[in-house]
Parts: C-alpha cells; sequence; structure tokens
C-alpha cells in the first residue's frame, strides 16, 4: 500500500497570446483560471495541509503567489495575470523547479508536483536541453501533470503528454468548457509516493544534470509601459539598480530603462552589467549566479560577459553614409568612440546595451541607436530603420 504524504504543488498557467482565443466560452484564459481556482479549493478539501504556488509564463515568467496554505490568498493571486507573448515553456519548469527545490531543502519527504494548465501552443521543442530539465525532474521525484485545453492542431506535437510519461504524470485535454472546469478537480487527487527522491542525499551516489545550469532562470526585461514611464520621467521615474544603488550604470553610463533588469523571483531591479560583475564573484558559471536578495538562481547571457572582458575590432564591412538631401530618407551617423558610454539608449536591434565593442550609429530621422553589425543586418532586410521606418542610404 503506498504511503500518502504531504503535497507542494507548482500551478503553471500557460499566459501565450493564443489564450485569448474564444473557442471555449468566455476565452481559453478565462477558462484556464477557471480550472485553477477549482483545482486549488479542491486540494484543500482534500488537505488543509498541501501548500501551492502560482505562477504564469508566456514571453516572460511571473511569480504570482509563493507557496500558501491560503486559499483566498491564492485565488486573488490568479488575477494578476497579464497575457504576454508565446510561452517558453522551458523556463516555467525550471521557475517552478527552482520554488519545488527549495521547499525540498526545507523539510523533505513530502510529494512534489508541478501542475501545467495550456493551449500546447507553445514553443516546446523537445530538444536536449528541455530532456536535461525533465530528468531532473524525474530524478527528484517531481510529479508533471498537464491539463491541455483542446486537442493539438500538429498531431505530432506531443512534447505535454511526453512530459507527463516522463514522470508518472497525467494527461488530459478538453474539447469543451464545462469538461475542462471539472478537469481541475479531478487533477487535485493525492499522489501515491512510490520512492523517495534521495538527490539531496550526502550519500548520493547516481548522477542527475547538474541543477545549478538547467533550473537558472533568465532576468526579466522591463516592460514596454515601464520603460515609457521611466523615460518620460527621466531621473525621477527610473529604478535604482540594487547592487550598484545608482539609476545610471557605472559601467556603461547606461540608464536604467536601457540596461536594467528585474530579478524574476523577487523583482529587485538590477543593471545587466553589475549583473554580470556580481556573476563573476560567485562560484556557479560565470554566467550564473544567486540573486543578492532572494538567492534565486539566474543566469545572463554568455555574449554579455564577452562584451563586458574584451573589446574586439570588428573586421565587418565600414558602412559608408551618403549626404543624401531626402525627406523620405535618413542617413545614419557615426558617434564618436568618447561619446558612445553617454548614449542613454539600447540598440533599436538587438534591444543591447553600448559597451564600445563596435562602432554605434543613429539614425538622423528618429535618433535611434544601432550597434554597426546590427545596422548592417536590418539594412540587408529591411532597408529602413526600424524604429521610425525611413529608407536609409548607404554608398
Amino acid at each position: 500500500m503506498h504511503e500518502i504524504k504531504v503535497e507542494d504543488t507548482v500551478i503553471l498557467i500557460d499566459v501565450s497570446r493564443s489564450m485569448f482565443k474564444k473557442d471555449f466560452e468566455p476565452n481559453r484564459l478565462n477558462v484556464a483560471l477557471q480550472v485553477a481556482e477549482n483545482f486549488i479549493k479542491t486540494k484543500f478539501i482534500i488537505d488543509p495541509k498541501d501548500k501551492i504556488s502560482v505562477l504564469s509564463f508566456g514571453k516572460i515568467v511571473r511569480k504570482l503567489s509563493p507557496f500558501s496554505y491560503d486559499e483566498v490568498f491564492l485565488i486573488k493571486s490568479l488575477k494578476k495575470i497579464q497575457i504576454s507573448g508565446k510561452g517558453n515553456v522551458y523556463e516555467g519548469i525550471a521557475f517552478s523547479l527552482q520554488l519545488l527545490i527549495e521547499e525540498m531543502r526545507k523539510i523533505g519527504g513530502k510529494i512534489s508536483r508541478i501542475f501545467l494548465i495550456s493551449d500546447n501552443k507553445i514553443n516546446i521543442d523537445f530538444n536536449n536541453k528541455l530532456q536535461k530539465l525533465i530528468k531532473i525532474a524525474k530524478g527528484l521525484g517531481v510529479f508533471i501533470d498537464v491539463c491541455q485545453i483542446g486537442k493539438s492542431d500538429d498531431v505530432k506535437k506531443v512534447s505535454l503528454k511526453r512530459m507527463t510519461q516522463l514522470t508518472s504524470g497525467e494527461f488530459g485535454y478538453f474539447n469543451n468548457s464545462k469538461a475542462l472546469i471539472k478537469g481541475g478537480k479531478s487533477f487535485a487527487s493525492k499522489k501515491s509516493l512510490q520512492k523517495t527522491s534521495d538527490y539531496f542525499s550526502p550519500n548520493k551516489k547516481s548522477k542527475l544534470p547538474p541543477l545549478i545550469s538547467e533550473v537558472a532562470i533568465s532576468l526579466r526585461r522591463p516592460m514596454v509601459l515601464e520603460i515609457r514611464l521611466m523615460m518620460n520621467r527621466k531621473d525621477k521615474g527610473q529604478e535604482k539598480c540594487q547592487i550598484c544603488h545608482s539609476m545610471k550604470a557605472p559601467m556603461t553610463g547606461a540608464d536604467f530603462f536601457s540596461e536594467g533588469r528585474y530579478c524574476p523571483s523577487c523583482d529587485r531591479p538590477m543593471h545587466l552589467s553589475c549583473a554580470a560583475q556580481w556573476a563573476k564573484k560567485t562560484e556557479y558559471k560565470d554566467n550564473v549566479f544567486r540573486c543578492p536578495f532572494c538567492y534565486f538562481l539566474l543566469k545572463i547571457p554568455k555574449s554579455v560577459l564577452k562584451l563586458m572582458d574584451i573589446t574586439s575590432t570588428s573586421n565587418t564591412q565600414k558602412i559608408k553614409i551618403l549626404d543624401v538631401v531626402d525627406v523620405n530618407q535618413t542617413k545614419m551617423e557615426e558617434i564618436p568612440e568618447d561619446n558612445i558610454a553617454q548614449i542613454n539608449a539600447s540598440c533599436s536591434y538587438c534591444h543591447g546595451i553600448f559597451l564600445g565593442e563596435t562602432k554605434v550609429y543613429r539614425c538622423e530621422k528618429c535618433g535611434s541607436y544601432y550597434h554597426e553589425p546590427c545596422l548592417e543586418k536590418m539594412y540587408g532586410e529591411i532597408k529602413a530603420c526600424r524604429f521610425c521606418g525611413t529608407k536609409i542610404s548607404f554608398a
């Protein structure tokens, strides 16, 4: 007879744009939230000692609620949902695993679960990277259950179902709202603990993929509304980096709306360059570090570290500017090298900061800035400024 234990569950809700479709009344997202609410209510009827955390995943992952026993608090957290691009399920699961791992470290012997609600219209290439993550979940004894809204258009797209199979979870897809909402209750049933995970045991001999590099989460970029507010209010409205305690990045001179990022767990602001310097001082990989405030595992692009260390001479083709006087065309003005550090904006093509690794150009029509390689790529694609749409004239 299997032992029944207390459970920690992360509810992971897909908030990608496709969740606004109205094939389910009133739309997919609204029904998904009803599923989550039913799951929460039923879970605490079954066992009030269980704990639940709520995350949403779209273009970014957001923590709507930490682990809690409070049913009212958890249901209220569902109102924080915001639609956000196309779902990145890899980061959603990595975030969920981090939360569960921290709970495992505190008190062992509990069952850990991820309850994923999605319509499967997400970025979910079942590649080696995602396979490693699912292998970690399996090794930790984490069950992944999936409630799929509607059947997949592509019958070959079975990655969500594959996750449940590999982790001994449950999978179900629903084609009508009533069945779907009732499904939330059935997923709340207790799991039977068949084998206790010994990942954190000092005597563990078997090897799993390293937790550190696989479950680290990218820093969150400011949302468009946040950037607009900061740009409009300039110094008074900008965030202060919680590492350097300054609005402008000490290394680059960039404003926070240009180079700022947020910890996705505690939402503390930090400059990208400050985070890179902090990461280099940690015991992990150069691009992986713990948030100085909530200790959540974070990662920054390795390309940023390279830009911090090396100022290389590019062999790319030089951009020649024509003195064209035409209201329907724009010239790209080269910024003097000494002035690059004073640019209070990011590249309008790649959204990266300017660290002096390459030449920088400015659109004379709208004032947008571009790295030289980015400008060349953009010219090859659309032959116009990406920001204002004015045609660019080169020799």
